[in-house]
């Protein structure tokens, strides 16, 4: 990664809220919840990686800077068993 682009993601806050990630991505806020949600629901296979804090949702910096990078997701939390 080059010197500019870390510079860019140090200046990101550690927790961003999902619009934030959106912006990030350039995609719609509609799609950054879409995604969340799919990610939420499928245990963290697929979609935008957050953490639900409280009643907001943040996207860590570091699982969107791992998705952006590699195209991978971060598994947040293991799923729980049904």
């Amino acid at each position: 990664m080059s010197e500019s682009m870390d510079d860019e993601w140090v200046g990101l806050p550690m927790m961003l809220k999902v619009e934030e990630a959106a912006a990030v991505l350039r995609i719609a806020r509609s799609t950054a919840y879409e995604l969340a949600t799919l990610y939420l629901e499928g245990g963290g296979t697929a979609g935008l990686p957050v953490l639900r804090v409280g009643s907001c949702l943040r996207v860590p910096r570091f699982a969107l800077l791992h998705l952006v990078t590699t195209g991978e997701l971060v598994v947040l939390r293991p799923p729980v068993p049904a």
